[in-house]
């Protein structure tokens, strides 16, 4: 488990970059875009932390575990918007 944790701060770098970037434009619901720049602050620390030296794993507490609703409310408000623009 411990092989992996370089790889997902790598990764949670990279959600916190896109999430951040993507919640910035109006385009989204204001619930979806605030959702995404609190999982990003969130993934963004967690990443921090772990080039600092601290091992952290995907299901730590309370970084990054708390992070993951903020993500599934931005992947909904994604939808949401999505959907409602085919209609």
């Amino acid at each position: 488990m411990a092989a992996s944790v370089p790889a997902f701060a790598a990764g949670a770098a990279l959600w916190a970059a896109g999430l951040a970037l993507t919640s910035l434009p109006p385009v989204m619901p204001i619930w979806s875009r605030a959702a995404g720049a609190v999982a990003a602050i969130l993934f963004g620390f967690t990443a921090l932390r772990i080039f600092a030296g601290m091992l952290l794993t995907p299901l730590s507490k309370p970084f990054p575990y708390f992070a993951y609703p903020f993500l599934v409310l931005t992947f909904a408000g994604w939808f949401w918007k999505t959907v409602k623009a085919g209609e």
